[in-house]
């Protein structure tokens, strides 16, 4: 594995059009093909690890939901000229749980809903404080299929396999 420095600040960013506002007021995300953002996402933003690939993604107004093979990314577009991106990197195997909800009757989306604990330590290493983090996803399902994204999560969480925690080879001169 090698591991170079990352630049996030040289890529172009979306203001806002109607089309986004639209998709803002209506709340849903659609999906968006891979094999595009896959690409990008290695070579001109460099924010996906080498082995890591993308398995669905999508895209509500300026704001995306990728699931990779490893974790779930929400890159959080903010302000009107969207030049400021957040983007929270949710590992699957600090993912204690998942749920969704499928649409009713007279609804048109699906959403989409994980947990996880975060922590933060102090110098000693000893935890400050634990708080949950929730996060929510409203997926339009017409065009996708709202189990097929539930059983990406599950392979993942519950019966996924996490890479081993590997200790760094020493040369000895």
């Amino acid at each position: 594995m090698v591991f170079t420095k990352k630049d996030y600040s040289n890529h172009e960013r979306n203001g806002i059009g109607m089309n986004s506002l639209a998709v803002a007021f209506f709340d849903n995300s659609k999906e968006i093909e891979t094999v595009e953002l896959d690409a990008k996402f290695h070579s001109e933003i460099p924010l996906l690890l080498e082995e890591e690939k993308v398995l669905r993604a999508f895209q509500q107004a300026r704001d995306m939901f990728i699931y990779t093979n490893r974790r779930f990314i929400i890159l959080d577009t903010k302000g009107l000229s969207g030049q400021r991106v957040k983007y929270k990197s949710i590992p699957y195997r600090h993912m204690h749980a998942f749920s969704f909800e499928t649409a009713g009757h007279m609804d048109r989306d699906a959403e989409i809903y994980t947990y996880c604990e975060t922590s933060q330590v102090d110098m000693d290493d000893k935890p400050r404080s634990v708080s949950q983090l929730v996060t929510k996803q409203s997926i339009l399902v017409k065009d996708t299929d709202i189990y097929e994204v539930g059983k990406v999560i599950l392979d993942h969480t519950i019966f996924g396999t996490f890479p081993a925690k590997v200790e760094p080879e020493v040369e000895y001169l």
